[in-house]
C-alpha cells in the first residue's frame, strides 16, 4: 500500500504548497477521531485525503490547529465529503476548526432515494465496487500509534472513491433536475453553526428532563465530578460511572454503594470521588 504520510507541520505545509503549485482545487476528505470511546474527550486522530493522484494520511498529533486550518479552512480547496455533519461538529467543538468549501454527497444520496445510505453501500450501488465490511475498524482505537496498515487502508477507502462517486451522483442529479435543491442542502450544511450548547450534555441524558429542579442541580454536580475524574484518568466517562447510574444515584444516594468501579481509577481516587459524589447527591 502506497500513500503520502504527513506527520508534522513542515510536511503538511510542503504538501499544501505543492498542491497549490499544481493548481489543484479539489480533494476527497474524511477524518477519524476519538469520541469518548477509548479515552477521555473528543480528539482528531487522523485525516485522510485523496487528491486525484495520491492517497494521503495526515497524523495530526504533532500538528497544531493553526497549520491544520491551512487545509480544513482553505476556501480555495473543494472538499468532497460524505455525511460531514459529525466531522464538522467534532472539529468545531474540540479544536475550533471549521471546514470550508464542502461538497457533501450524503444529501444527494437522500434525494436519489438510495435504499442503503451508508458509504460502502452507495459505492457498491453507484460504482460496482464492493468494499469489505471491516467492522472492527469502526470501533478502532485511532489514538494508538503506530496505526495498523489494515486500519489505514480501511480509512483511505472512505476517500479513494469519492471523486468517482461525485461524478456518478451529480450526473443523476442533473438528469432528474435535483441539482438546485442539492446545492441548497450543501449550503445549509456549510452554514450551520455547529457550536454545541453546553446544556446539551445534561439535557440529552435519558431521565434528566423528568427530574425536579433541585435534583437537576444535584445531577449536574455529580455529572461534573464524574467528568473531572474521567479526565484525570484519561478514561471515557461511561467507564467511570454510567449515565443511567447517575440518575439512580440522584434518586437514591445509597445506590452509590452498589456501583463497581474500574480498577484503572485506583482505590484512593475512587474514595475521593465517592466522597465528592455523596456530598453532591445528598445536598439540598
Amino acid at each position: 500500500m502506497s500513500y503520502i504520510n504527513i506527520e508534522n507541520e513542515t510536511d503538511l505545509r510542503s504538501y499544501l504548497n505543492k498542491f497549490k503549485e499544481k493548481e489543484f482545487h479539489i480533494i476527497a476528505l474524511d477524518i477519524e477521531a476519538e469520541c469518548n470511546c477509548h479515552a477521555y474527550g473528543e480528539k482528531l486522530c487522523l485525516t485522510q485525503v485523496f487528491d486525484g493522484t495520491n492517497d494521503v494520511i495526515i497524523d495530526p498529533f504533532n500538528i497544531g490547529s493553526k497549520v491544520l486550518k491551512l487545509l480544513f479552512e482553505n476556501p480555495n480547496i473543494l472538499k468532497i465529503m460524505y455525511d460531514a455533519g459529525s466531522d464538522l461538529s467534532l472539529l468545531k467543538n474540540s479544536a475550533g476548526i471549521e471546514i470550508k468549501s464542502i461538497l457533501d454527497l450524503r444529501p444527494a444520496v437522500e434525494l436519489l432515494n438510495h435504499e442503503k445510505k451508508d458509504l460502502h453501500s452507495v459505492i457498491a450501488f453507484e460504482l460496482g465496487i464492493v468494499l469489505g465490511k471491516k467492522r472492527r475498524y469502526q470501533q478502532y482505537n485511532w489514538t494508538k500509534r503506530p496505526v495498523f496498515d489494515q486500519a489505514i487502508d480501511y480509512a483511505l477507502n472512505d476517500v479513494r472513491y469519492l471523486p468517482a462517486l461525485k461524478d456518478s451522483i451529480l450526473a443523476k442529479l442533473h438528469t432528474r433536475k435535483l441539482m438546485e435543491i442539492f446545492l441548497l442542502k450543501n449550503l445549509q450544511i456549510q452554514n450551520k453553526d455547529y457550536t454545541r450548547d453546553p446544556e446539551d450534555k445534561y439535557k440529552k441524558i435519558s431521565g434528566y428532563s423528568r427530574l425536579q429542579d433541585d435534583k437537576k442541580k444535584n445531577f449536574r454536580e455529580v455529572f461534573d465530578i464524574r467528568d473531572k475524574y474521567a479526565k484525570q484518568c484519561n478514561l471515557p466517562p461511561h467507564n467511570v460511572i454510567q449515565k443511567t447510574d447517575i440518575i439512580r444515584i440522584i434518586k437514591d444516594a445509597k445506590y452509590i454503594d452498589q456501583i463497581r468501579y474500574s480498577k484503572r481509577l485506583g482505590t484512593d481516587l475512587v474514595r475521593d470521588m465517592l466522597r465528592e459524589i455523596r456530598k453532591a447527591a445528598e445536598s439540598s
